[in-house]
């Protein structure tokens, strides 16, 4: 019976198995509103997915909700909400007339007198992005 069981079961997940892309995993991530670093928070992750954050009805949805995550009350979360919306700017055409007209600049902004450090450094870094035309030169 167990050994039948077993066979249902897999059979049931081989079915049912979805492969989840970075994209999903992140775009899971940022839905949950409980970011963490890792391989999602990094320039290789945004020089591959830079396009997706359109979304699919080309709202930018992803990156509204980063913005409001800078609201947090999670110190890391406010810090990585801020990092990734510095590497959308970074990498998304026309990034930074995008994050700057959902209000990202003016939020983010408000966070460079933070008093944690980290958070406070993500956050000079994002709006230095959003405000430098040629980030790729600074370097």
């Amino acid at each position: 019976d167990i050994v039948e069981d077993l066979d249902v079961l897999h059979k049931l997940l081989h079915e049912n198995f979805k492969e989840m892309s970075t994209w999903d995993v992140y775009l899971a991530e940022v839905h949950s509103g409980s970011l963490e670093w890792g391989f999602l928070h990094t320039e290789k992750f945004f020089k591959e997915n830079a396009k997706h954050f359109e979304g699919p009805n080309s709202d930018f949805i992803v990156v509204k909700l980063l913005v409001a995550l800078t609201t947090s009350n999670d110190e890391d979360v406010q810090a990585i909400a801020c990092y990734d919306i510095g590497e959308f700017v970074r990498h998304y055409p026309n990034g930074r007339s995008i994050a700057r007209s959902l209000g990202a600049k003016d939020i983010v902004m408000k966070l460079v007198d933070h008093q944690n450090k980290e958070l406070q450094r993500h956050a000079l870094t994002a709006v230095s992005k959003m405000m430098v035309q040629n980030w790729a030169s600074v370097h």
